[in-house]
């Protein structure tokens, strides 16, 4: 089996769907660096619909039954387009498209307010939905990248050993706080911005029941360094400004800086798309993680996040 989408292979998902390829129109192609996109799937636009289908070598370590539970959700309480069709096996998915006026997000337009508190209001709608079966653990998918990057000879970070002691004081809030539905992906690749500021989510590859605050967390750290300037979005998502939810929202994007970075530095490894910069996003990942765990005040953080118990 071809480890990429083929057209052969995309032609069958479309047809799947009941849709045509007739006028069909090819989605964005992978970019890893500056902007994490298209980088698990392929995709066409086709008679008003979204088509992707995830590349086989992309599949391994995704829930995609809970991606397409999270998914159709989101499109029944307008926190996502609405899925027409889908099916976990192959990793296909079609949606209703979005008009023209709909386009992808990225950090400079998150700038704008408006934008990350529409954002943070979609996220709160989605974390509404109903539970899903899977339960998303950050910890266990780090641990499985670390021993797959040493079966294929990849190459782990000097400081691995260091990272995942730092990243393991955070673990014990898997016990803590409350369980949502969750996309636990913050890209803002996965952000669209249609008229008058309104947002939608896309992409749920990573779906599971989690912690609501690790969504709010990657969300922020995506749209700028600065704690001072993120307090703004974490407060539109929460109601009001408050230091133990935001340390952990925080804590969450460590983590995630973790996962992500792995995750780039073993597909530069294994992806039959040699041209992707994986290697650059997954240490521009690494080194922001590096930032969080030395600064001075994760170790108040992480005291911090004990108070949420």
């Amino acid at each position: 089996m071809s480890r990429l989408v083929d057209d052969n292979m995309m032609a069958e998902t479309v047809a799947a769907a009941g849709l045509s390829l007739v006028s069909g129109v090819a989605g964005p192609e992978a970019l890893a660096s500056p902007s994490y996109k298209a980088l698990e799937s392929r995709s066409v636009m086709a008679q008003g619909a979204f088509i992707k289908r995830m590349h086989p070598e992309m599949m391994l370590g995704f829930d995609l039954k809970a991606a397409m539970a999270l998914a159709s959700q989101a499109g029944r309480v307008g926190a996502g387009p609405e899925v027409i069709w889908h099916d976990a096996s192959s990793g296909g998915i079609a949606m209703h498209g979005l008009a023209d006026e709909w386009s992808t997000a990225n950090q400079a337009r998150l700038q704008d307010p408006t934008l990350v508190s529409s954002a943070m209001s979609a996220l709160k709608t989605l974390h509404s939905t109903d539970p899903l079966e899977a339960r998303f653990n950050p910890f266990v998918q780090i641990d499985d990248l670390i021993a797959e990057l040493k079966r294929e000879k990849a190459g782990l970070p000097d400081d691995i050993a260091w990272l995942r002691r730092l990243i393991g004081q955070i673990e014990p809030m898997l016990e803590t706080g409350t369980l949502a539905p969750c996309r636990n992906d913050g890209s803002s690749s996965n952000l669209m911005i249609g008229p008058d500021g309104a947002v939608m989510l896309i992409d749920y590859d990573r779906a599971g029941m989690n912690d609501p605050l690790y969504d709010v967390g990657c969300l922020l750290a995506e749209v700028t360094n600065m704690e001072r300037d993120m307090r703004a979005g974490y407060a539109a998502y929460v109601g009001s400004f408050d230091e133990v939810g935001f340390s952990r929202a925080r804590l969450w994007s460590y983590v995630d800086d973790l996962l992500h970075g792995l995750w780039a530095r073993l597909h530069a490894k294994t992806s039959q798309r040699g041209g992707v910069e994986w290697l650059k996003y997954g240490e521009w990942r690494l080194i922001r993680v590096r930032m969080g765990l030395m600064h001075p005040q994760f170790e108040e953080k992480i005291r911090l996040s004990g108070e949420a118990a």
